[in-house]
């Protein structure tokens, strides 16, 4: 059973790539809009909560990509379109 419930959550995730166009943490939670991702210029931002190590080394990623202009690459559930995403795992390439 595990098995098959394995491909279709790996066909499920999206990963959108683009440089960061904003950044705004709040409580919490950092959010950030991606320029010209896969998803659209919906209006709605990615976010993440900073509660682990690994998240707020995301964060540091995102604010060095920005500093950089270089792009990121998001794993997300779905594109967002009337609320907010959380964020599956953020990555660089070199």
């Amino acid at each position: 059973m595990l098995g098959l419930l394995l491909p279709v959550t790996a066909i499920a995730n999206i990963t959108v790539h683009g440089e960061v166009a904003r950044i705004y943490p709040s409580g919490n939670a950092v959010h950030f809009k991606l320029k010209n991702d896969q998803c659209g210029n919906t209006g709605q931002y990615y976010y993440f909560m900073l509660g682990t190590e690994v998240e707020k080394a995301w964060y540091a990623l995102l604010l060095a990509a920005a500093n950089t202009g270089k792009p990121v690459r998001v794993s997300i559930p779905v594109c967002p379109t009337t609320s907010y995403v959380q964020v599956n795992y953020i990555y660089q390439d070199y």
